[in-house]
């Protein structure tokens, strides 16, 4: 019977970023058995692409025992180290497989630069590496016009026109390609390398990307592809 628990001891690591110093937790040893997480999702016949977002790839549902978890033995750490003292509970939006495999020729300009999920203030983040670190990590990056590190409903708007007329200017969709660096509209402020086992948690509102390497082919295969598990945390 495969084990989709999580470890009862990992290694936590935790950081605050750029200068508006948002919570960064990395935990290494995640998993109880992240070999049968791997082994669960075969050869990725059941992933799908989902037209509703931008994800560069494929996903596919997580169990629910292993999102689960996430809420249950991570509720302390949400409340002392992201600041929800007062919260009572943490519930998962969406926990699922993720295999990126989008060719950099395919991908819209939006997908070519970094991104927040969303403005709320009480949702978290979690990337589940189960991948070798040339793969790629994520990383997190300051927009250099505004010095905007996170997204909130009053940067939105301002944010999304300043940024549109950047992107027009540089005609992203003439040389399209992943960010996994600094540079002239975003500066990189922090980068966490891919590791097998490795997740890291961190506010969804901060502006991040997966520093997805397409010299490794983005194979569509998970036993050999850049295969992660992403979740999205609300915590009330």
């Amino acid at each position: 019977m495969l084990d989709f628990t999580l470890n009862n001891n990992p290694i936590l690591t935790k950081l605050t970023i750029g200068e508006e110093n948002s919570p960064l937790l990395i935990i290494d040893g995640f998993a109880h058995k992240s070999d049968d997480l791997i082994s669960h999702v075969g050869d990725g016949a059941s992933f799908k692409a989902d037209g509703q977002n931008f994800y560069p790839g494929k996903r596919y549902p997580a169990p629910k025992i292993y999102s689960d978890e996430i809420c249950k033995k991570y509720l302390p750490l949400f409340k002392s180290y992201f600041g929800f003292d007062q919260a009572h509970s943490a519930k998962t939006l969406m926990s699922a497989f993720a295999i990126s495999d989008r060719r950099p020729e395919h991908l819209k300009p939006i997908q070519m630069l970094p991104h927040f999920d969303t403005t709320n203030m009480n949702q978290l983040a979690v990337v589940h590496y189960l991948c070798m670190p040339e793969h790629g990590g994520t990383s997190f990056y300051r927009h250099r016009a505004s010095s905007f590190e996170t997204m909130t409903d009053d940067r939105l708007a301002g944010y999304g026109h300043q940024l549109k007329k950047q992107a027009i200017a540089q005609q992203l969709h003439k040389n399209p390609s992943y960010i996994r660096r600094s540079n002239s509209l975003f500066e990189q402020i922090h980068s966490v390398d891919a590791c097998m086992n490795r997740a890291i948690i961190y506010p969804s509102r901060v502006l991040h990307s997966g520093d997805i390497n397409p010299l490794l082919g983005l194979s569509s295969d998970p036993q050999v592809g850049r295969l992660t598990i992403g979740s999205s945390i609300l915590v009330e």
